[in-house]
């Protein structure tokens, strides 16, 4: 029989899984705090629900994706949280990108309510994600893991199973600092390339096809030299700086001093000291440009 999914969230990278698992014959029932964003889904055949104890009843597996702890916190544990309607036994699948002591918070008081808990976060755009190009970073147990790996199946091409809970976050943390890191220094090969008056089609063509190249700079370096940060945004320069933010405390929590990603994380603050944060992440530029 064919598990029955909730899911928590409709934003870009959710609803493109969401999508894919349509497509794959699942049935979806689905929260999002914004009830416009399910409407496309529900045409697709999700089922629309109006809190996340709802998308959470009579379900086999709930999948939240949401933009950070606070909300991560709201629909698992919060008034009408899905915990709440969860039968035990039901595995609680969390592919967002969380702090790592909020992950082990989060999967300890899931756990207590009789419920397996996936530490699940991914790396790829959404149009990755609804061509079933998704790779889960898994920290979990083997045997939940296999309970429900036909549904990650469905919209991954790569499973990478770290170990325990919370080790799938150590390494998204630590990949989306790195993210930050190349964005960081692309912005300022940009700034410079441009306050010497080098062509910027020149400029992307040399980068792209050089040895330095990395698939994140390659995405951004187009909007950092036309100055157009708001078409095409995979990631917001919010998300980034909230990511490296965590990225860092994970640091700290081991007692490790990171210089570089200190610095990137610093980069993308700033971004959101001016008033970038719903932008794309090109648009870190502006911190260097003095925007």
């Amino acid at each position: 029989m064919t598990q029955k999914i909730g899911f928590l969230g409709a934003g870009r990278m959710a609803s493109a899984m969401i999508s894919r698992l349509l497509e794959k014959g699942y049935q979806v029932r689905v929260w999002n705090r914004s009830a416009d964003k399910v409407a496309p889904l529900a045409a697709k055949g999700a089922i629309a629900c109006v809190t996340p104890a709802d998308a959470a009843t009579g379900v086999d597996v709930v999948i939240s994706f949401m933009a950070d702890d606070t909300a991560a916190e709201t629909v698992w544990l919060g008034n009408s949280g899905a915990v709440s309607t969860m039968e035990p036994g039901t595995v609680a699948i969390e592919c967002s990108t969380l702090s790592h002591g909020f992950v082990l918070e989060l999967s300890a008081k899931i756990n207590a309510n009789g419920c397996p808990y996936i530490d699940a976060p991914v790396t790829a755009i959404p149009a990755q994600v609804a061509a079933g190009e998704t790779m889960f970073l898994i920290g979990a147990d083997n045997a939940v893991l296999d309970r429900v790996r036909p549904i990650m199946d469905a919209v991954a091409n790569r499973i990478i199973h770290f170990g325990p809970i919370g080790s799938g976050t150590v390494y998204k943390l630590m990949n989306n600092l790195l993210g930050a890191v190349h964005i960081a220094a692309a912005a300022e090969l940009v700034a410079v390339a441009q306050k010497a008056g080098l062509d910027g089609k020149l400029v992307a063509e040399a980068f792209t096809n050089g040895a330095v190249a990395s698939r994140v700079g390659v995405m951004t370096i187009p909007g950092m030299i036309s100055g157009n940060h708001k078409e095409g945004v995979h990631f917001t320069t919010a998300l980034r700086a909230k990511d490296a933010g965590y990225a860092m405390w994970l640091a700290d929590e081991l007692g490790l001093d990171l210089p570089v990603g200190r610095s990137a994380t610093e980069m993308f603050d700033r971004a959101i000291e001016a008033g970038l944060g719903d932008l794309g992440q090109s648009a870190v530029l502006e911190t260097i440009r003095g925007k």
